[in-house]
């Protein structure tokens, strides 16, 4: 069995994490392997700032529940694309408000009102029947394999869309939808049509919202502007926040030491939002790739690199997690 030439690095002090699939999978509480080592990694000092499209509920409820409360006040989590940044007390509880919230702050109650609106025209126009969320192979063993039938998921800042069987059509699939469907990059992705006749709709209303592709299936209608290089960058230069969670600027000044990213989507061609971590830092600076992808598709001139252990997605950044010395 070959070892992974990857090395833990003995150096980091703040650990930039996307969520599904690279610390648990959708939808589903994380491994208790997982919970056993992201708990000893922030017990030994080390923090972690979790980055993701996801909704800060799924993240406490499949994560960061299941971790020690005392240990809760070394997180911090960037939720829906970055809208909103949060943190935790001492004694592991959710703050009383977020550091920022760019939703709240740019978004009136009739815009609020006007967004979900447009997003129930898009939905009668496609013929979407929703759903709510669960892992991808559950919905479609209980619910089904129609493109039609859709999971949504109203998040307050971020409405998602998981088109788990629409967006690589077979021929079959296709053959279901009554419009025509483009191809992207060699696949019929629904999700493409969708987008645009979404952002035509917020345009229409004068919304500041822009749909984007998540994870492999999902839509992300989320508010224009922030990005996960945009709230990365928020943070770090935000003593405030590092300090809520024992870190100071001093603690990040050499990054390529310091800071690494994990993640599992990066390439451009595949609409890789954790590409936008890598592109917050300098570009020496790590990221870890826990998806077999092809580094061809990498941005330009980043330092990442793609794990090669034995496991891969979750499993293989608990493998990561698992190589670091023991203390």
């Amino acid at each position: 069995m070959n070892k992974p030439s990857i090395s833990w690095n003995t150096k980091l002090k703040l650990a930039i994490s996307d969520v599904d699939e690279t610390i648990a999978d959708v939808y589903t509480p994380a491994d208790p392997e997982m919970i056993k080592e992201l708990s000893k990694f922030l017990s030994e000092g080390y923090k972690l700032f979790m980055v993701s499209g996801g909704w800060l509920k799924n993240m406490q409820t499949n994560i960061i529940d299941y971790i020690e409360p005392s240990l809760r006040q070394n997180i911090l989590v960037a939720h829906c694309s970055g809208s909103e940044v949060w943190g935790f007390t001492k004694a592991g509880e959710l703050r009383d408000e977020p550091f920022y919230s760019i939703y709240e702050k740019l978004f009136t109650p009739e815009m609020k009102q006007a967004w979900r609106d447009a997003v129930d025209q898009l939905i009668a126009e496609f013929g979407f029947r929703t759903h709510a969320t669960r892992p991808k192979q559950i919905f479609r063993e209980t619910v089904s394999t129609d493109p039609h039938d859709i999971m949504f998921e109203d998040r307050g800042s971020q409405i998602t869309m998981q088109l788990t069987n629409a967006f690589d059509l077979s021929d079959e699939q296709h053959a279901i939808i009554e419009r025509e469907v483009p191809f992207t990059h060699g696949q019929r992705d629904l999700r493409i049509p969708v987008m645009e006749r979404a952002q035509e709709l917020f345009d229409a209303a004068n919304l500041p919202i822009t749909p984007r592709l998540g994870g492999t299936t999902a839509i992300d209608m989320a508010v224009k502007g922030i990005s996960k290089t945009t709230v990365i960058k928020s943070v770090l230069e935000d003593a405030n926040v590092l300090s809520t969670v024992g870190l100071t600027l001093d603690d990040i000044k050499d990054p390529k030491e310091t800071l690494e990213i994990w993640g599992d989507k990066f390439s451009e061609l595949r609409g890789g939002t954790d590409r936008h971590m890598s592109e917050a830092l300098p570009h020496d600076v790590r990221s870890i790739d826990f998806r077999q992808e092809d580094p061809s598709e990498f941005p330009k001139g980043y330092n990442i690199v793609v794990w090669d252990g034995q496991q891969h997605l979750h499993h293989g950044l608990l493998e990561y997690l698992q190589s670091r010395p023991k203390s």
